[in-house]
């Protein structure tokens, strides 16, 4: 097996899963946190719209998905403070809102329907350059926010009124996580895909939910599980020659089981 990662799509694939399945668990935590569970869905129908959008204008999926995103949040985030609109409604207006325009793109500049659904189950070792540079670089800049903010965060996910009231930019810091949002789930649906995108970002998160004392503590151990998860599944992928991303997410789905189950015991 150790043979294998001289081929440079394998090594890249897995070092990039190492950073992701570190880093991207925090967002997971935020997720939780502030109640933005809806968000990732209406996220990962706007990712099949600008795949769509992007293959019939001939350019980059993975930009055109991480653009549509950021507009997406964007418009949901100032609708439901300016509106006073409710976050989760509003998912689900833009998530049918976006599935509709992305088959009206597919069927009138007639893309390849099964080129915009391969998002569904991602690519982790067809990453050029550029996504394999960028995704390091916004996983490092994930770690670096927390850890600079942890106590406004901890005061912003305590009470919103409080925050204020102590000088926390709580209008700042839900916009900027709402963005982080985003490009977490632009960049994993690329990696391993929509359908299993909740096995680095949610079940990590989920899992430390279930034994971490504090807001700290679910952050570190999120993570732990998150690196964990990404790193076995994908050398049990290579053991066994089986697809990393399902692998992952059996693996995490398995020991969620088993502590859901040992806790209740």
């Amino acid at each position: 097996m150790v043979e294998l990662f001289s081929y440079t799509p394998i090594l890249k694939g897995f070092i990039v899963l190492i950073f992701l399945g570190f880093a991207f668990p925090i967002t997971g935590v935020y997720l939780l946190r502030m109640n933005l569970l809806p968000l990732r869905f209406m996220l990962m129908h706007g990712a099949i719209l600008g795949g769509a959008l992007s293959l019939a204008m001939e350019v980059n999926p993975f930009g055109g998905t991480m653009a549509i995103n950021l507009i997406l949040v964007l418009l949901m985030t100032w609708m439901s403070r300016s509106l006073k609109a409710d976050p989760g409604q509003l998912s689900a207006f833009f998530m049918v809102l976006s599935i509709s325009l992305a088959f009206i793109f597919i069927y009138r500049f007639q893309v390849p329907a099964k080129d915009t659904l391969s998002l569904m189950w991602g690519s982790l070792y067809t990453l050029n350059n550029y996504e394999f540079v960028g995704t390091i670089v916004f996983s490092m800049i994930l770690v670096l926010f927390q850890a600079y903010y942890r106590h406004q965060l901890r005061a912003v996910f305590f009470d919103a009124d409080i925050a204020r009231t102590s000088g926390v930019n709580e209008t700042g810091f839900y916009y900027i996580i709402i963005l982080i949002t985003a490009i977490t789930v632009a960049a994993a649906m690329k990696l391993i895909g929509a359908l299993l995108l909740d096995a680095i970002l949610l079940l990590p998160a989920l899992i430390a939910s279930y034994h971490a004392k504090s807001y700290k503590s679910m952050v570190l151990w999120s993570s732990f599980w998150g690196g964990l998860f990404a790193s076995i599944g994908f050398l049990l992928s290579l053991l066994f020659e089986l697809p990393a991303s399902s692998t992952i997410a059996v693996f995490a789905s398995a020991v969620f089981l088993i502590l859901i189950l040992t806790k209740k015991k």
